[in-house]
């Protein structure tokens, strides 16, 4: 099981970067190269569903495949969704997750995430994030 061990700043969570690819772009791992767009992602055990911001989408030149309704405590609003391909930067060739649906969200400003790595991918996994300012991702 590959993991990911870094410190992180508790005001904020803890943040990797994350590859974003066009679903079935690249094929097995030993085919990725320096071509990935990453972006910071916050891992967030509040979100259900892994999001990425309109920036990413463009960026990667993805196209919505629907919309779906992200709900949050105080509002429900329709969002895009994709299917891309996720490289996580686990060991020496990385993880990649295949057709991983996303939704689309709107980040602050001055946000320094550009995703939210969800409950639907940390749970595929172990997750453990310690007082001390540090956190162990597994997958």
């Amino acid at each position: 099981m590959p993991c990911l061990s870094n410190s992180f700043d508790p005001a904020i969570g803890p943040i990797i970067n994350v590859g974003v690819l066009q679903t079935g772009a690249v094929a097995p791992a030993a085919a990725l190269t320096a071509q990935i767009n990453v972006f910071p992602a916050l891992i967030d055990t509040g979100a259900s569903i892994t999001c990425i911001s309109p920036g990413v989408a463009k960026t990667v030149a993805l196209q919505p495949i629907g919309m779906r309704q992200m709900v949050s405590a105080t509002q429900s609003v329709p969002v895009n969704i994709y299917l891309v391909d996720l490289f996580l930067p686990f060991g020496a060739s990385g993880f990649i997750i295949q057709g991983a649906q996303v939704m689309e969200f709107s980040p602050a400003s001055v946000s320094i995430f550009k995703m939210i790595v969800g409950r639907d991918i940390i749970c595929q996994g172990a997750l453990t994030i310690s007082f001390d300012g540090h956190f162990t991702f597994c997958l």
